[in-house]
């Protein structure tokens, strides 16, 4: 049987423009299209880890607004229970305008909405009590990502942490932690490997974009390549993969069995358009020749 997941994170509708570059600072340029689509790395996680078969559940919050009804829609269009879904009066849901370049590279400004409103009164013991794997990023409010994380170890669950966007993390927090998933700027920022581990953090995967990802424990480190792929937009790519991860983790899979199938989930999210709807499902993968 496989294990429950719940994802507490943020969720966002995603405003797109595909250009040929970014724009230099006061300089206008002319994109090529706009599209819109349902993402946050809450949503993302979710969404992927769903469309792969997992049980999942998101603890997450939208406004009460079209951007929100759309986002509840688009979790459950894609297997992800939203019982614990919170819309929040008087607040926008969460905005992401993401730029597109030409050659897959993007940015990506973040206005939070209800994503700030979600509290320490929202993380209820009775609802993280009926999950085995807790997912945290950091597009919610420290503080509560912080209690959700010790209330979450304090319950005996497999606590996974995607250090985004980065801050510097004390120990308290990443004392929490059993695998955390940043990438390479992200760990410095956190407080680098080293004050990870003295923390107390059991697994770090740092991925590493195109060379692929590694598996770092106090004893050993070890290396996966990603495939050689065509890039054509690289929006979810580290949340397809973190969702690749947990949801083999969910069935008892090795951390090395999770990494090898996560890194077949993001290189195919990263030769697709969009976030949530550029992630696979199962067979996709399983079937997939490389």
């Amino acid at each position: 049987m496989s294990k429950n997941i719940l994802v507490i994170g943020s969720i966002n509708k995603d405003l797109v423009v595909n250009t040929e570059r970014f724009p230099n600072e006061g300089e206008t340029i002319l994109g090529n299209s706009f599209t819109t689509g349902n993402g946050g790395k809450g949503a993302n996680q979710a969404c992927a880890i769903g469309k792969l078969g997992g049980n999942v559940s998101i603890l997450g919050a939208v406004g009460n607004d079209s951007f929100g009804e759309d986002l509840s829609n688009a979790l459950s269009s894609n297997n992800v229970n939203i019982d614990n879904l919170i819309i929040k009066d008087n607040v926008s849901t969460g905005i992401a305008l993401i730029t597109v370049t030409k050659s897959g590279a993007n940015n990506i400004i973040v206005v939070q909405g209800a994503n700030a409103l979600i509290t320490k009164d929202d993380i209820k013991e009775e609802i993280i009590s009926m999950y085995d794997i807790i997912v945290i990023q950091l597009e919610i409010p420290l503080d509560t990502a912080k209690y959700a994380a010790k209330m979450a170890k304090k319950l005996g669950k497999t606590v996974v942490l995607n250090p985004s966007p980065a801050v510097k993390l004390d120990r308290d927090f990443l004392s929490c932690i059993d695998i955390l998933i940043p990438n390479e700027t992200e760990i410095n920022i956190i407080g680098g490997i080293d004050y990870i581990f003295e923390c107390g953090v059991k697994n770090i995967i740092l991925t590493l974009g195109a060379l692929g990802c590694d598996l770092i424990t106090k004893e050993e480190r070890k290396h996966f390549d990603a495939y050689n792929v065509q890039v054509i937009d690289t929006t979810a790519a580290g949340d397809s993969f973190l969702g690749g991860v947990v949801r083999m983790l969910a069935d008892d899979k090795t951390m090395e069995e999770a990494i090898i199938f996560a890194v077949k989930v993001s290189n195919i999210t990263v030769t697709r358009k969009g976030a949530i709807d550029s992630i696979p499902n199962y067979d996709e993968v399983i079937n997939k020749k490389w």
